[in-house]
């Protein structure tokens, strides 16, 4: 191998060397953004289902009410038509059941769509870094592998 190419595929080395590293970054940045859309996911999905199991108490029934990480409260219903409602920016106000229910089921559908995009971005990244593995140990395999002179 001339030592021109020698060079040449020094370069191409180095260069798929360093998109690798920055796919690795874009795959570490992706997979985080992925984590927190599924944590805010189950927090909505978890809200939703409590307020869906909600329309269904009268004034005065006794239930569990879920207080995060796996663990409930006994609670008698005072009021089964209103509640406080955080609408973002530590806002809270106070909201009838039913659209609840409806605004948590529409965030459900967003959170949804987020992470169908997030997981496409992941999968089309994560195959161009293996792409970028393969040739780049096919590279190294090639320069390892004496040539032959007649």
């Amino acid at each position: 191998m001339s030592s021109s190419t020698q060079v040449k595929e020094e370069d191409v080395i180095r260069q798929i060397a360093a998109e690798i590293r920055v796919l690795e970054g874009s795959i570490n940045l992706l997979q985080s953004r992925l984590d927190i859309v599924r944590a805010a996911s189950n927090e909505v999905t978890l809200a939703h289902n409590t307020l869906e199991g909600l329309t269904k108490l009268q004034n005065g029934d006794s239930t569990l009410v879920p207080v995060g990480a796996g663990s409930y409260i006994r609670m008698q219903l005072q009021d089964s038509k209103k509640l406080v409602m955080g609408i973002g920016a530590g806002v809270a106000v106070e909201k009838d059941v039913e659209s609840s229910v409806t605004e948590l089921k529409a965030r459900m559908e967003e959170l949804d769509k987020a992470r169908t995009s997030l997981q496409q971005q992941l999968d089309q990244t994560a195959a161009r870094y293996n792409q970028d593995r393969e040739a780049l140990e096919d590279l190294l395999r090639r320069q390892e592998t004496p040539t032959r002179t007649n």
